[in-house]
């Protein structure tokens, strides 16, 4: 499963890259720019071992505040929220940075990101059937040719259900945990 789901993550940057190429015009997203790093959001459960791998590579001491972010943050067991909880944590957290995040706006895991963070400021579509644009830095002034030849593909996303919902915040902790970086 790491290896397939490792190439959707290849699949998500080559079309990410290759957007960039054929449409610089319509993408804001450069280093530093982390508008998208604010808020919390549900990732997949094939993020957790990309993540953990990710955690493991840092140096000790960035890892540590890596971790005391997440567990300040206090994200809730998504699996066991109701739907009123879930949207309530993600509407309180809606301003809050990811604890990924470093302070020049960067990424500190930025190889190790989860999906959906590789594909977001990307239109988005399921199949043939057009969703719409999530960053309001990008596709502007853009045609709707343009937006969705360069629109992101969600067949290739998790399937979430209610099995499969984590935080990053949360997948730090349960991670961190079992790893023996923090103990109950």
């Amino acid at each position: 499963m790491k290896e397939n789901y490792r190439a959707i993550l290849d699949r998500a940057d080559e079309h990410f890259a290759s957007v960039m190429r054929e449409q610089p015009q319509n993408l804001q997203c450069g280093r530093g720019c982390s508008l998208c790093c604010y808020g919390l959001f549900e990732i997949g459960s094939g993020d957790v071992p990309v993540i953990a791998e990710g955690l493991e590579q840092l140096h000790p001491m960035r890892r540590k505040k890596i971790i005391r972010r997440a567990l300040e943050l206090q994200a809730p067991n998504l699996r066991e929220c109701t739907p009123e909880e879930k949207e309530a944590f993600f509407e309180q957290t809606k301003s809050t940075p990811c604890p990924l995040l470093d302070e020049s706006g960067a990424c500190t895991m930025y190889e190790h990101r989860p999906l959906v963070c590789r594909t977001f400021g990307l239109p988005l579509r399921e199949g043939r059937k057009y969703i719409g644009d999530i960053c309001e830095l990008n596709f502007t002034d853009s045609t709707r040719a343009e937006r969705t030849s360069a629109a992101w593909d969600l067949e290739w996303e998790d399937v979430i259900g209610p099995e499969d919902e984590f935080t990053i915040p949360e997948v730090i902790v349960l991670v961190s945990r079992l790893r023996g970086w923090i103990e109950d």
